[in-house]
């Protein structure tokens, strides 16, 4: 449960099914120490059961331990459904969903895919031969946009499985206006913010982030300021180059509460060479905030080119351009960023996507 958009995610779902309809247990493991936890500082629940050997780094005595005691605990609660998510956990928990053996309904969501972007073809190769393996025993595949179901049956995962496709939904989130928050965060009124989210990876491609800001007229970096929140192993890397270039970039670090960052900013940039949906554009899009994507996974869910947001090819040149544009003709910005928060509105709430959940958990009891 490291901050990010999947784990808000399953929070939400948690926190939902409460009523006498649904008796829902979590079962998660241990971030690294280089993440945040979201579900530290919360109260006691014990529907949730955490594994201490369970996390994202491969271990073989780990990852066996982990099976033996996921398989203890489904064994003890005896589920009618189990639904997994996340590629490790997903493997682990149907593994040991099927080896008991019983009438259990198993669900899988992919939040994204690993086809490209995060491993070498080989183990990519082998990724998609164990997925391919075990969605013969799963009842039921979801994807969180439409491009991660055609590129996974592209390569024959889940191709005669009963697929769903139930985008994300962002949680009611805190009005803050771009004044009281650049107010909050010494932002100059005038400034052109440009906001960056997510984890300090390879797969998120920071540095294309910081190379493209570079890129812009020094006129408009001295009037404009980026701000970096997040963590992981690039983080120094570019904190070193980000000095060493003289850029204005801040780095917040992991902030729980990402709202006066998204209220303050003029745009989101996402620079992934790989994404699922991309959680964090629909938040934006709640604070009239318009995204600047690269054209990768699931992002085409939400944004529309041109009408709430902006897609471009991952190359330094092209992300400085579309910035600039944005830069000079603050109009069009704020044009996409209505557009954007439409979007967000009428198709990605919370409310949304806890009522796709509960309608699959029916259908598959009935």
């Amino acid at each position: 449960m490291n901050l990010g958009g999947v784990a808000v995610l399953l929070s939400d779902l948690h926190e939902s099914l409460t009523t006498p309809e649904f008796l829902h247990t979590l079962i998660t493991g241990v971030c690294a120490e280089n993440e945040t936890d979201i579900l530290n500082g919360q109260a006691e629940d014990s529907r949730i059961i955490r594994l201490k050997t369970m996390g994202r780094a491969p271990s073989v005595l780990g990852d066996i331990s982990t099976f033996f005691s996921l398989r203890k605990a489904l064994k003890q609660i005896s589920p009618d459904i189990v639904h997994t998510h996340t590629s490790k956990a997903g493997v682990l928990g149907r593994i040991a969903a099927i080896s008991l053996r019983k009438n259990i309904s198993i669900v899988h969501t992919y939040h994204g895919h690993h086809l490209y972007g995060y491993f070498s073809k080989l183990t990519a190769h082998l990724i998609v031969l164990v997925e391919r393996l075990i969605s013969f025993k799963t009842d039921l595949i979801v994807a969180d946009s439409t491009q991660v179901m055609v590129d996974l049956k592209k390569v024959k995962v889940g191709f005669k499985n009963v697929w769903r496709v139930i985008p994300p939904g962002i949680r009611s989130l805190k009005v803050v206006s771009r004044e009281d928050a650049r107010r909050e965060l010494s932002i100059g009124e005038n400034e052109f913010v440009i906001c960056w989210i997510g984890r300090f990876a390879e797969i998120k491609n920071p540095m294309l982030a910081l190379s493209s800001y570079y890129q812009l007229p020094h006129k408009v970096r001295n009037s404009s300021r980026m701000i970096m929140i997040g963590e992981g192993s690039l983080m120094q890397e570019c904190r070193n180059y980000s000095e060493g270039n003289d850029l204005k970039v801040i780095f917040p670090g992991w902030e729980s509460n990402i709202s006066p960052y998204l209220a303050a900013a003029n745009i989101l940039l996402i620079t992934s060479k790989n994404e699922g949906f991309g959680m964090v554009i629909a938040e934006a899009g709640f604070f009239g905030v318009p995204s600047l994507s690269t054209d990768v996974g699931g992002v085409r869910e939400f944004i529309e080119d041109g009408v709430n947001g902006i897609l471009v090819r991952a190359n330094p040149g092209d992300l400085a351009l579309n910035i600039m544009a944005l830069y000079s003709h603050s109009k069009r910005a704020t044009q996409l960023g209505v557009m954007a928060r439409k979007t967000t509105l009428e198709k990605f709430t919370v409310e949304t996507f806890v009522r796709e959940h509960k309608k699959v958990y029916r259908e598959l009891i009935e």
